[in-house]
């Protein structure tokens, strides 16, 4: 459970805005426990990890599917950017990779996986991208969009181009209207 506790307790917290103190204290547990269970250093037994969920705004819920979820993956990018390798390279790739669920994923699974608010990444491109890549999948089949995916800081104010020989025309809509130019034929791992 250590790998699924940390990434849902530090998603949940982050998503909310709380410090681990901030969760800690509602949780009425000790800051040092947060800490422990966000580096995977304890293994909390379900109690105690639905009351840090709990405390932090969320639910401990299951969908059966092996994907992940996309807070899961705005999380991953979020703890590369802040790696001592800093690496784009697999942030990006790691942006790709929850394209590809997406597109992969069946209607109801794909709504479910867009559910959760994702806390920031650190790098206003990425938020931009995951709620463009949220976006464009969603409508690809009327389903419905999350207002978090609409949020003023999901939406850049000067484009990234992220597919650097990418026409206008060859950019989902979803995409260039939270400013991100990032290639339709780029979307997917090759």
């Amino acid at each position: 459970m250590t790998q699924v506790a940390a990434p849902l307790v530090r998603s949940a917290r982050r998503a909310s805005g709380l410090s681990q103190r901030a969760l800690a204290e509602r949780a009425l547990v000790s800051g040092s426990a947060v800490a422990d269970v966000e580096r995977s250093a304890h293994d909390p037994v379900s109690g105690s990890l639905e009351r840090l969920l709990e405390a932090a705004g969320h639910r401990l819920c299951t969908l059966p599917t092996t994907s992940t979820p996309v807070a899961e993956w705005a999380d991953f990018i979020y703890r590369e950017l802040r790696s001592a390798r800093r690496s784009h390279a697999v942030a990006f790739r790691a942006l790709i990779g929850l394209s590809d669920e997406l597109a992969a994923a069946t209607t109801p699974l794909r709504v479910a996986l867009c559910v959760a608010v994702p806390a920031p990444c650190g790098d206003q491109r990425y938020d931009a991208a995951i709620a463009g890549l949220v976006e464009h999948y969603l409508n690809q089949d009327r389903l419905p969009v999350p207002d978090w995916v609409y949020q003023q800081e999901r939406i850049l104010e000067e484009p990234w181009q992220a597919s650097p020989y990418a026409d206008r025309s060859e950019i989902p809509k979803a995409l260039a209207r939270h400013g991100v130019w990032l290639a339709d034929a780029d979307l997917a791992s090759v």
